[in-house]
């Protein structure tokens, strides 16, 4: 059989080609050869730079995972072939009538004639791979990080000019013509069939019904009496002074960091001085959920135990149990930041939370890294029905899908005719800061040519043996606090879709909404660096968190702000009162609701927090003088203190003989609305700082050791909470005022030196 076809070049040629011998089989194994080659590399690559870390936990790996370093690696070749699959389907149109990819089918190229069929498929498999970046890269900045940092030097390329100069929107569209291409070609094959056009037919019968539902607004929630609905909406690491609503410099960003979060505080209460009791996500949410301090719950650090994680799910009185029990549909929805709520069971009947980070799942994210297909063309639904441990991957970060869920759990409650309480908590703003486009490029000066360029870059070993870096120049912390701010930016985003979501179901006037975070963040004020929860120098970035709440019985008091102290351990006694529930026994924390409505400005309430886990020595903490560091009492870092427990699921856990230590070397702090006393565990006494907040927000005037009586009432207040006595203790406004009158010595306003 003789067919007629135009070469690339043009002009008709006559070739005779056997109907048995058509040429997709032959490129389907050069697909196969050709990715087959990828994967080998990217292998070879990974097994080099494994090599190069040498650290206590590679050594792990070899010594007792290597079976599942293997079985990792294995697991992505279904990647491979999907992309290969599709690779195939995309160039075929291109090089089906190809004459030298026709004769090599046919066997009458070898050698070196070989060599032009097998470089213009890599080479078109390339140009297609080059144009797919515009859309994923559009939907994945941390991939372009990863790019640019694995690019040579001399690549004169700066990669912020893709998003800069609209040229992944070009590669996208390009893209997209190339995909248009190949359904045309394969429409106009099928079309010759009957089954064919049947085939076309239900297809574009199934599109159209796929977009006509989702142009569908989503059904209005029936109007019917009940208790009111709580939806908490969470983002990790989010200070609260970058909420343009309660600080007058975020406020003034252009654009506007929080338009939405802003708009909503116009119709809600601020509480302005909530604190945290610790700066670390799973104890942070405990001390919430718990009603209770953290010497009380006994949750003290990240890396808990099997037997004391099952004790903190058993314990009476966690806040979402307890909505659960009273009929309400309860569901958390969150990605890796939020796998805290799979380690610990803290009482959600829904549980759409990321599985814990184990030693297992911090292999595959390494695995996954180093196969650069997987992240970039599989961190979708797709990807994770493919490999669902994907999800807890640091940097697979998928906002939209939180969202989606969360609206999701929503439609189900309304559905099955209950109310809900639900939390949706995004890692957005969450080192390395990597927001989406076009988010991520909110606020950095695109010229800038430092360090952290596209997020923050330290790697595992450097934080655990150093933390992070003391001294960075002016441009590059402004840098790294635009990278910040552009996450929280994207957090914004999809607050306003929540908001606009409950709106449309008709839910917003039925449902108790509060905005929030887990703890805020150190960007490199004086005395800290990147994190949070390692120390208490440099103000209250830290612990302080926004927490701005909507409820039914609050409307009248839309767009109060509340500087009274507060705390999270008193989140539990305020959302069980403003539902309508019981207050529950065991519950140390304060019902906020006086403050909230305006019945009291104050209920003389001191904030006490703790230092979290530290994953480095505690002397490389910045703000503490060299005699100071020698005297510290201190643990080591993670590669000494941590194991993996395998009959944990691999989890990673803190040694048992360590936890007396690791308890006993935290700072402790207590704040008043004017006071803050830090207390360092040192060999010969606690090492303290003492300021005035209202005068030095900022921390740079120590005033301990003066002889202030002041610092002893504190001293006294930070014993009674590490003795578990922190429910009794309140800070009057007559304390207080005596501590100012002393420390501006007396009547005559001379200030104590």
């Amino acid at each position: 059989m003789s067919s007629r076809w135009r070469a690339p070049g043009g002009g008709a040629i006559l070739c005779r080609v056997s109907s048995t011998r058509s040429p997709l089989p032959a490129l389907s194994k050069l697909q196969a050869g050709l990715f087959g080659l990828y994967y080998l590399w990217t292998l070879y690559g990974f097994t080099r730079l494994a090599g190069r870390h040498g650290d206590a936990f590679t050594d792990v790996v070899y010594d007792r995972y290597l079976g599942t370093l293997v079985w990792h690696h294995l697991r992505v070749i279904p990647a491979y072939v999907v992309v290969g699959v599709v690779a195939t389907a995309l160039t075929w149109p291109w090089v089906h009538r190809w004459r030298p990819l026709v004769e090599w089918a046919r066997g009458e190229r070898r050698g070196r004639r070989a060599i032009k069929p097998v470089a213009g498929v890599a080479g078109l498999d390339l140009l297609l791979y080059a144009l797919s970046l515009g859309p994923f890269f559009s939907r994945s900045p941390g991939l372009v990080d990863g790019m640019a940092r694995k690019a040579p030097g001399w690549v004169p390329f700066d990669h912020y000019d893709l998003f800069q100069y609209h040229i992944l929107d070009g590669m996208s569209v390009l893209f997209g013509l190339v995909v248009l291409r190949a359904l045309w070609f394969y429409a106009r094959r099928l079309w010759v069939h009957r089954w064919g056009r049947l085939a076309l037919a239900g297809a574009a019968l199934a599109g159209a019904a796929g977009v006509w539902r989702s142009a569908q607004p989503p059904v209005r929630a029936p109007a019917v009496d009940g208790p009111p609905n709580v939806l908490i909406i969470a983002a990790d690491s989010l200070r609260a002074d970058r909420v343009g609503a309660l600080d007058a410099s975020a406020a003034r960003r252009d654009p506007p960091i929080t338009p939405h979060i802003d708009a909503f505080a116009r119709e809600a209460v601020s509480l302005d001085a909530m604190h945290v009791a610790t700066a670390s996500t799973l104890e942070s949410w405990y001390t919430a959920f718990s009603g209770r301090w953290p010497p009380s719950h006994g949750v003290r650090y990240m890396y808990l135990r099997r037997a004391a994680a099952e004790q903190a799910g058993a314990a009476p009185g966690l806040l979402p149990r307890l909505f659960a029990e009273a009929g309400y549909h309860t569901a958390v929805v969150s990605d890796w930041a939020g796998n805290c709520f799979r380690l610990v069971d803290m009482g959600f009947e829904t549980n759409r939370a990321s599985p814990p980070q184990t030693f297992r799942a911090l292999m595959l994210d390494t695995v996954v890294w180093s196969h650069v297909f997987f992240p970039l063309y599989f961190a979708n639904d797709f990807g994770e029905w493919l490999l669902p441990e994907v999800a807890t991957i640091t940097r697979y970060v998928r906002p939209d899908a939180l969202t989606a869920r969360m609206l999701g759990e929503i439609d189900a409650a309304v559905e099955a005719r209950r109310p809900f309480f639900g939390l949706v908590f995004y890692s957005t703003p969450h080192l390395p800061y990597s927001a989406s486009y076009p988010f991520n490029l909110s606020y950095v000066d695109p010229d800038y040519a430092g360090p952290h360029r596209y997020e923050i870059e330290v790697g595992v070993s450097d934080l655990i043996h150093d933390g992070f870096a003391h001294d960075l120049p002016d441009a590059t912390v402004d840098h790294i606090r635009a990278l910040y701010d552009g996450a929280v930016r994207e957090f914004d985003h999809h607050v306003g879709r929540l908001l606009a979501g409950l709106e449309a179901r008709g839910l917003s006037d039925r449902t108790i909404v509060v905005i929030t975070s887990d703890h805020g963040e150190d960007l490199y004020e004086p005395g800290s660096t990147l994190g949070h929860g390692t120390n208490f120098f440099g103000g209250d970035q830290s612990t302080r968190i926004p927490f701005l709440v909507r409820a039914p019985g609050l409307r009248a008091r839309g767009g109060a702000r509340v500087d009274a102290i507060t705390r999270n351990v008193d989140i539990a006694p305020t959302l069980a009162r403003l539902a309508g529930m019981a207050r529950h026994d065991g519950w140390g924390g304060v019902d906020l609701v006086p403050v909230l409505d305006g019945s009291t400005d104050d209920l003389d309430l001191p904030a006490f927090a703790e230092t979290c886990y530290l994953f480095f020595p505690k002397d490389r903490i910045a703000g503490l003088s060299a005699s100071e560091r020698s005297d510290l009492l201190t643990v080591a870092g993670a590669v000494d203190t941590l194991e993996v427990d395998p009959a944990f699921d691999d989890n990673l856990v803190l040694r048992a003989d360590l936890h007396a230590g690791v308890i006993e070397t935290k700072d402790t702090m207590v704040r008043t609305r004017r006071w803050k006393l830090i207390e360092i565990p040192g060999r010969g006494g606690p090492i303290r700082r003492l300021y005035d907040m209202a005068a030095d927000p900022g921390q740079r005037r120590d005033l301990s050791g003066r002889g202030l009586a002041i610092e002893a009432r504190l001293a006294a207040a930070l014993a009674r909470y590490r003795a578990g006595e922190a429910a009794g203790v309140r800070w009057s406004k007559a304390r207080e005022a005596a501590g100012a009158i002393e420390y501006n010595g007396g009547p005559s306003g001379r200030r104590t030196r």
